[in-house]
């Protein structure tokens, strides 16, 4: 099974840690992914461009991309590398998210590329472990991250993101969080135009406008995407990843995930698995 959502309040933070794990590849190409909350990835090794709404960035090893929930993004790579990555959600006591309070840059280069690993590893090694006090380590492991973070962006001289990663997508938060929330449900055009009150095609084109693809693409892509992170990190049966994900059955899991990835879902778990077993036994 995979790990429980793990939060706490320390201070006056409010950490929501989703998903902890390390990236490896020959080459990149993720298009229009889209996930429900931040993503912190750091690129440990490698060479990588990102693009949101058309904005470019690259992040070179010991950068920091920050990816906004709900915002679809692209990575690509020509080459191998390594992420180090999370998913993660942090707000204040009065719900103000961290990266609203500050308007981080969408690359960050870190000033201590090695003390920011350090304290991924510590985070690794606690969301894959239990005991009573997991959540609050969680908190400080992600906290000391976040820091890390600030603390190069401020000394970078506080560039603040562009509109491109702000505007437009806010009017719709309710309606992602709907579809983040029931994907496992049978969501139509018109069930999703009615949460926020719009008529179909105007919710459509406004939706377009404001993400370059529609509700439905988005839906998809959001249920592709917790499929292809339930192959990485879970042992569920493909018809059990199906049903979670609102992809039907099995078979239609298989023939969507062949046709935005390249590969069957069993053949990706290998790949990963592979992947995961020659990273470990080249550190050791």
């Amino acid at each position: 099974m995979a790990k429980a959502l793990a939060g706490t309040t320390l201070e006056q933070w409010q950490v929501n840690v989703y998903q902890v794990d390390e990236g490896i590849y020959e080459k990149l190409n993720h298009e229009h992914i889209v996930y429900p909350n931040w993503i912190v990835s750091h690129v440990a090794d490698g060479h990588v461009w990102t693009t949101t709404n058309g904005e470019r960035h690259e992040a070179r090893e010991g950068g920091v991309m920050l990816h906004p929930p709900f915002l679809p993004f692209s990575e690509t790579s020509e080459g191998p590398g390594r992420h180090e990555w999370l998913s993660v959600q942090i707000q204040t006591s009065y719900n103000l998210d961290l990266f609203q309070l500050y308007p981080v840059q969408p690359v960050v280069r870190l000033l201590d590329p090695e003390a920011f690993s350090a304290a991924f590893r510590s985070l690794l090694r606690t969301w894959r472990g239990e005991g009573p006090f997991r959540d609050v380590a969680l908190t400080a492991d992600m906290l000391r991250l976040a820091a890390l973070i600030l603390e190069s962006w401020d000394a970078n001289g506080r560039q603040a993101r562009s509109g491109a990663y702000t505007a437009k997508y806010d009017r719709f938060f309710p309606i992602i969080r709907f579809m983040a929330d029931h994907m496992e449900r049978k969501l139509s055009r018109d069930m999703l135009a009615g949460q926020v009150h719009l008529n179909t095609n105007y919710f459509d084109r406004a939706f377009h406008e404001a993400y370059g693809i529609n509700p439905m693409q988005m839906l998809r892509q959001m249920r592709l995407s917790k499929a292809k992170r339930l192959l990485e990190t879970t042992e569920e049966p493909l018809s059990e990843v199906a049903q979670r994900c609102g992809l039907g059955d099995a078979a239609y899991l298989s023939r969507q995930f062949v046709k935005t990835f390249g590969l069957t879902p069993g053949k990706y778990k290998a790949v990963i698995r592979s992947a995961q077993t020659n990273f470990m036994a080249a550190k050791e």
